[in-house]
């Protein structure tokens, strides 16, 4: 995957040594203020300074690695360094000089910039001077007086820290795009738009072809509380790239939900696509979640003849008058045609169009609703391989997007497959819905209801058609037998009492081996 994303090009210009400079002058200031802020607070609440001030200098390092382009990740993790010690440095030399200007008088001490310059000429004195504080029980907390060997883990604890944020933060600016044709920083732009989350296959497929992007991005609602986060970066040439981050919540230990992200590609390259139009199709997208469920949705006016002739059942006007949208220039426009085509197409029970509609509405609205009408107009077309590829895909982008409960997926193939005299090819899809029943253990209609599923009943009548022109009665029996030992008592009285009705009084109670 390496070759398929943004590597920093190394190259590290003349203008580091001027920004640094730079930079270095800027950390007298906010060391100044730390030295004076971190002996107004108690030591615990000083290592929230420490970190605020690390954070201040990794700042100022980024902000040198922008100025001066530089584009060598190892560089500016060695200027982060140097940084990193120049403020820890200062902040010593400034909170030394702070402690010696409140005793002035005593110290025969001149200015505050004199004791400053006189104190960073001497590290030797600097670090006595600093053993003796520690020594002395000059440092307190609730006026207990803090160990020596506690306060100097504080004070390797707090460069460590600035060590570290520095380094890091010039590292991963440098890490960042840029365009060596424009010599610019590629500009970063956050879609606001929330999508299903992506696993490691669909990073495996986008890495392998980056014009997958729109098609495996599947929009969710803004409130959805676990997604995928688009960031792109552009430049004023050609190229582009993407980073893609999973956004999960979970509670937290106060009860609180948490956020968490997970990384699944960084400045992955996006060749020959335009940025522009890339967000417009998400943007588009984001916009029609879900309203293929709204049968209330309104349409475009110069569509409401067409739809109004479908609600009707004027199919064959519906069709007509829809089609002769699918030219327009608005993309809803088209969109709405093309399923007003694919309805009236399906009410006609011609299926070679309505699935040419389907297949067209998909790559308009590429949604789990499509894909499956795609899969199950394909069946009835006369095209069951390709119905099972539909099919597939429509499971796939629904246990993402969930936008549909996944049995109806499968309650829908199944359908089609029944409709079309295909009961054996049927079976995989109906032990997919059977496992449903086995996993859930229970066939309180209750609880069945609440999770979108039918009662078990309904299960049982509905696909006994199906089971028993695929199977014999003994192995008919046998299938359905299965799901014994997965249910609670009531369930297995139900289920032994609709076999003996069904297949004949048997001694079967349990699934044969």
């Amino acid at each position: 995957m390496n070759t398929t994303c943004y590597q920093p090009s190394g190259r590290v210009p003349v203008a580091l040594l001027p920004m640094s400079l730079l930079g270095l002058l800027a950390v007298l200031p906010c060391g100044w203020i730390y030295a004076w802020a971190i002996g107004k607070v108690p030591l615990v609440i000083g290592a929230f300074l420490a970190f605020g001030y690390s954070a201040v200098l990794g700042l100022i390092v980024s902000l040198v690695a922008v100025g001066a382009k530089v584009r060598n990740p190892g560089w500016m993790s060695k200027v982060g360094v140097v940084f990193a010690l120049a403020g820890w440095y200062c902040q010593w030399v400034f909170w030394l000089t702070l402690l010696m200007t409140s005793k002035t008088e005593a110290l025969g001490a001149g200015e505050p910039l004199q004791v400053a310059i006189r104190v960073a000429a001497d590290p030797v004195g600097m670090f006595l001077a600093a053993s003796d504080i520690a020594t002395s029980g000059g440092v307190t907390i609730s006026k207990a007086v803090v160990p020596a060997f506690i306060v100097a883990l504080f004070w390797l604890g707090e460069l460590a820290m600035h060590l570290m944020l520095p380094s890091f933060m010039g590292r991963l600016r440098a890490c960042e795009p840029f365009c060596e044709a424009s010599l610019s920083w590629a500009r970063k732009q956050v879609v606001e738009c929330r999508f299903a989350l992506l696993g490691s296959e669909d990073v495996e497929r986008l890495a392998a072809d980056p014009s997958l992007l729109p098609s495996l991005l599947v929009p969710l609602a803004p409130d959805a509380p676990d997604y995928a986060e688009v960031t792109l970066y552009r430049c004023r040439a050609s190229d582009a790239y993407v980073s893609l981050v999973n956004v999960t919540s979970h509670p937290g230990d106060s009860g609180r939900p948490e956020k968490k992200q997970e990384l699944l590609v960084d400045y992955l390259r996006l060749p020959g696509i335009d940025v522009d139009t890339l967000i417009r199709q998400l943007t588009q997208k984001q916009r029609i979640v879900a309203q293929d469920e709204d049968a209330g949705r309104p349409v475009a006016p110069e569509l409401a003849p067409a739809l109004a002739f479908l609600q009707d059942g004027a199919h064959e006007q519906a069709c007509t008058a829809a089609a002769a949208r699918l030219s327009s220039d608005n993309p809803a426009v088209q969109a709405d045609a093309l399923r007003i085509c694919a309805l009236a197409c399906s009410g006609l029970e011609r299926w070679l169009d309505a699935r040419y509609y389907w297949q067209a509405l998909f790559d308009h609205e590429p949604s789990a609703h499509n894909a499956l009408q795609a899969a199950t107009t394909s069946v009835m077309a006369g095209a069951t391989a390709q119905g099972v590829d539909w099919v597939e895909q429509a499971a796939a982008l629904n246990l993402r997007s969930r936008e549909l409960p996944m049995l109806q997926v499968w309650i829908g193939f199944v359908t089609a497959l029944g409709r079309t005299g295909q009961e054996r090819a049927a079976l995989p899809y109906l032990e997919k819905i059977r496992q449903v029943y086995a996993e859930l253990g229970t066939t309180d209609a209750t609880v069945l209801y609440a999770q979108r599923i039918p009662f078990f009943g309904a299960f049982l009548d509905n696909t006994r058609p199906l089971v028993r022109a695929a199977l014999d009665d003994e192995q008919g029996r046998r299938w359905y037998a299965s799901l014994l030992p997965s249910l609670d008592d009531r369930g297995r009285q139900e289920l032994n009492a609709w076999l003996d009705e069904s297949f004949g009084d048997s001694a079967c109670q349990q699934p044969a081996v």
